[in-house]
């Protein structure tokens, strides 16, 4: 996975709908290991998405399981695939709204899945950014 920053390029899309790759410019994200979480805008639009590379699907449903426990709000893998930069994923959809009552959500779920994902493959991964 290619480390990114804030104002990069990234190529989204959705083959399940033969939606093909468009070009969206990075606005928010939260790179923590394998998990990656990102905002993005086409200049008229945003939108987001937060997915686990080289994490099989089990282990994706466990881990949905595990963070709505520990977010307190409803966390499911969605069966929609995604491909970012060519790759073929599958995304993580919860409730969230462009009001202050939501906006810490996005983060938060990309911290608490980074820290399930460190211990449940037995590592020292405390979710928390370098």
């Amino acid at each position: 996975m290619q480390q990114r920053q804030i104002g990069d390029s990234i190529n989204i899309g959705w083959p399940d709908f033969g939606r093909p790759e468009q070009s969206f410019t990075i606005v928010d994200l939260d790179q923590l290991g394998q998990v990656f979480r990102a905002r993005v805008t086409d200049g008229q639009r945003e939108g987001g998405f937060l997915v686990i590379y080289d994490c099989p699907d089990v282990v994706l449903e466990q881990l949905a399981e595990q963070a709505t426990s520990a977010t307190g709000f409803r966390v499911i893998v969605s069966s929609l695939r995604c491909s970012v930069d060519g790759e073929v994923l599958r995304s993580f959809d919860y409730e969230w709204y462009p009001t202050p009552e939501y906006a810490e959500r996005p983060r938060k779920l990309a911290l608490a899945l980074a820290g399930l994902l460190g211990r449940m493959r037995g590592g020292s991964e405390s979710g928390n950014p370098d």
